[in-house]
């Protein structure tokens, strides 16, 4: 939340059929409200890389082609990862060594399809 704060954008829930988006005219994130039970840091981080990259400068590129979508999709869920280790690592002193992947993934609610992003964060991780 400090981050989106930090940023100068708002955070809104909301009723939608997608877990979340980025609007950059609006400096605002929209989430869906179901995500308002559960944990959204994950869907958060996601959108706020979305920013970070200013992806907003390559609609075209985003909207090409699948591959180019997925493209810009992974390095937003990369950044989300690597925000939210960053927060896992200072809120809970420990090793390194005693990074746990599925912990991790469970608690940020982060998709399974992503476990293999997630573990080379981690190798890579400080």
């Amino acid at each position: 939340m400090k981050l989106v704060k930090d940023m100068g954008l708002e955070l809104h829930f909301v009723d939608m059929e997608r877990s979340g988006i980025y609007f950059a005219e609006e400096k605002a994130i929209f989430i869906n409200n179901k995500l308002l039970d559960g944990n959204s840091d994950f869907e958060i981080s996601h959108e706020l890389a979305h920013c970070i990259e200013k992806h907003e400068e390559f609609s075209a590129y985003y909207n090409a082609t699948n591959y180019s979508r997925q493209k810009l999709e992974y390095e937003a869920n990369k950044i989300a990862i690597d925000i939210l280790l960053f927060i896992w690592a200072n809120e809970y002193d420990f090793e390194k060594e005693h990074l746990n992947a599925v912990k991790f993934m469970e608690y940020y609610k982060i998709p399974s399809r992503l476990e293999n992003c997630v573990r080379e964060t981690m190798m890579n991780y400080g």
